[in-house]
């Protein structure tokens, strides 16, 4: 199956959302793919609202990680989840990818895609070889430092010990958020989570 093999129903609503249904979508072993930024795009164009998006699952030093996100337009909801593991994921970033997966899942619910066509995050692995990995990315992703600090975050620390490992990575992250927004948004996702549960808690107190 080609692009031009996507269901009747999807190709009308990327009409109905003015986009490009070849440009958007490429044809992976017969399955019609999305590409992420269209998702975005889609997002966007219907006013998606990102309710919620919760850790169901983590466990960074096996690269395991489950989220839940919940994403409505105006009176209609959805839910769905983002799993990553090394069973379905071969990248540096289980966070990134597994919160990539549960949005994306959401919108082309909302967008009422889901089932004819599928986002290239769910097959991550056999994106297009013209997708840009450019070397110096390879390079920066294989940083210790920011791995660490994505690895020694765990809900477990205290609020003290967490900020202590914040403040120790700082350096870190700001090179990555130059030089690598992935990886930066990997660490950033997993300490904006483990914050907010901590100033729940506090709260709570």
């Amino acid at each position: 199956m080609s692009k031009m093999s996507i269901p009747d129903e999807a190709v009308k609503i990327f009409k109905e959302l003015k986009i490009n249904s070849s440009e958007a979508t490429w044809d992976c072993h017969g399955t019609p793919v999305v590409l992420h930024k269209y998702i975005e795009i889609i997002g966007a164009k219907l006013n998606v609202s990102i309710d919620s998006l919760d850790v169901i699952e983590a466990n960074a030093k096996d690269g395991i990680v489950s989220m839940k996100c919940v994403a409505s337009i105006k009176d209609r909801q959805v839910i769905s989840y983002g799993e990553c593991s090394p069973k379905n994921n071969k990248n540096a970033y289980p966070y990134a990818m597994a919160e990539k997966r549960a949005v994306d899942r959401c919108i082309l619910k909302l967008a009422n895609l889901h089932g004819f066509v599928y986002s290239e995050n769910e097959i991550d692995d056999k994106a297009p070889a013209s997708k840009p990995k450019t070397a110096e990315k390879k390079v920066i992703a294989d940083e210790p430092t920011v791995a660490k600090f994505i690895d020694e975050m765990n809900h477990e620390q205290s609020y003290t010990e967490f900020n202590t490992t914040v403040k120790k990575y700082q350096g870190a992250m700001i090179i990555a958020k130059k030089d690598d927004p992935d990886l930066y948004n990997e660490a950033k996702t997993k300490y904006e989570l483990i914050k907010a549960n901590h100033t729940r808690n506090l709260n709570v107190q």
